[in-house]
């Protein structure tokens, strides 16, 4: 292997760096090229960061973090597909994406895997915003020219009448200008 100068990460790093050598690993050009351009068949995309789950048709991405049982059946999640209706969408339209506890959605890096013309997300929290992002739950926001809207988590919005009211303005506002 050539001689690597690292001189440059000083720039980078106050701490000091150690370089271990790995035996195991090596590098293969070959191998990540063909890596990259395998098709991925079906309705999840297992080489990317998030698993969606969904067809996607219409841009629609619903963020959640629901444990992996929930998850699977929110497609036929009775209230969320009255909620999807209201809006003209059906379950095959939307993906839906589910976060691990205390995880944050990067939505630069999923724009960059998949079409993303609005982003809904089912709880406070979920998405990597900067401090001066000032986002409140059903107050319909926008990142770059995406459509955005944050609320409650969807039990609790389906067990309240306020919140079930909040949403449809905030849904409103994006989906029937």
């Amino acid at each position: 292997m050539p001689e690597q100068n690292l001189d440059f990460y000083q720039l980078f790093f106050t701490e000091n760096l150690f370089l271990v050598p790995d035996q195991q690993a090596t590098f293969s050009p070959n191998v990540a090229a063909a890596t990259q351009s395998e098709e991925v068949n079906g309705d999840t995309n297992s080489k990317s960061k998030y698993r969606l789950l969904g067809k996607n048709r219409k841009g629609l991405l619903i963020v959640v973090a629901l444990p992996e049982k929930e998850f699977l059946a929110l497609p036929g999640h009775e209230f969320l597909t009255k909620v999807l209706v209201s809006i003209r969408h059906t379950p095959d339209d939307v993906a839906f994406i589910n976060l691990a506890p205390r995880e944050k959605l990067d939505t630069y890096y999923l724009s960059k895997e998949t079409e993303v013309n609005y982003l809904l997300a089912f709880g406070a929290g979920l998405l990597d915003m900067n401090a001066e992002s000032k986002v409140h739950l059903y107050k319909p926001a926008s990142l770059g020219t995406t459509p955005l809207l944050i609320a409650d988590v969807l039990a609790d919005i389906e067990n309240d009448v306020n919140k079930k009211k909040s949403l449809w303005n905030g849904l409103q506002a994006i989906f029937l200008k």
